[in-house]
């Protein structure tokens, strides 16, 4: 179990983190979902140890996060960041092999069967002897989101996969199979948090949903809770239509529009969009 107590973060005067208590169990994909600038990227930075002007704690199976040693962090927990490395000018094979720098001294053949394994549920053995640099956009995040399954690799359960808008390099046909991936993570008994746009995809895979606005968490829950709450249309400040998707019960597909001040007056004076 990963949980915060009374998180905050304040960070050039604004409140990045307001009183952030949540639980994440393992065996499930959580999903963090909210507008731009509502804290979802500060929650996944300090749920990995990564921000130390925090207040509040952060612990892990029952221990305070900041305690554990920095090797035993490294083995316990893999994390996709927002931001792609695009001039890594090393081999694909390489890359993924990155992966394994937290398991110092581990036979070669290990390291070879976790980067095989990663490449394998990536589709990237044909890309494993290109240079990293020379690839494209969607390939490149295929690579980091192959080294994140390459450091879990082994780890006995639970453990922990951070990945921040791991979907949004991604063609509709990646898209579904990361977030399967992930869910697959989850389903092996790991802690899974994932920050995600597509409030569709997130219905779909998604065990739990945590929506955030303000850097506060607005509510958590089973998908179809949190999707046909008010608090959904609040925090993106937009009116959705839901719809039953009889291909996922527990689910709904939002669509919609905002009405923007700048359209409204653009329309008013003639202008075409």
């Amino acid at each position: 179990m990963l949980s915060t107590h009374h998180l905050h973060r304040r960070d050039a005067g604004h409140n990045r983190l307001q009183g952030i208590d949540v639980q994440f169990a393992p065996g499930r994909l959580h999903g963090l979902i909210g507008p731009n600038g509502s804290g979802k990227s500060s929650l996944l930075a300090a749920l990995a140890g990564d921000l130390s002007s925090t207040e509040g704690r952060v612990a892990w199976l029952g221990q305070d996060l900041s305690h554990l040693a920095p090797r035993h962090l490294a083995r316990l927990r893999a994390v996709l960041p927002q931001q792609l490395p695009a001039s890594l000018p090393y081999r694909v094979s390489d890359v993924l092999a990155l992966g394994r720098l937290p398991y110092a001294g581990e036979a070669r053949q290990t390291r070879a069967t976790a980067v095989r394994a990663a490449a394998e549920q990536t589709e990237l053995q044909p890309l494993l002897a290109r240079r990293y640099d020379a690839l494209s956009g969607g390939q490149q995040a295929r690579v980091q989101l192959a080294r994140v399954l390459v450091q879990l690799h082994g780890q006995p359960a639970p453990g922990l996969l951070l990945l921040d808008e791991p979907t949004a390099y991604f063609d509709p046909r990646w898209q579904h199979a990361c977030l399967a991936l992930a869910q697959a993570q989850a389903r092996a008994g790991h802690v899974v948090i994932c920050v995600l746009h597509d409030l569709n995809l997130a219905s779909q895979y998604a065990d739990r949903l945590h929506l955030m606005d303000g850097g506060r968490l607005r509510q958590s829950g089973a998908p179809e809770a949190v999707l046909n709450s008010p608090w959904l249309d609040r925090a993106y400040d937009m009116a959705f239509d839901r719809v039953a998707d009889p291909q996922h019960p527990a689910g709904v597909m939002l669509r919609g529009r905002p009405d923007f001040a700048f359209a409204q007056a653009a329309h008013q004076n003639g202008a075409q969009f």
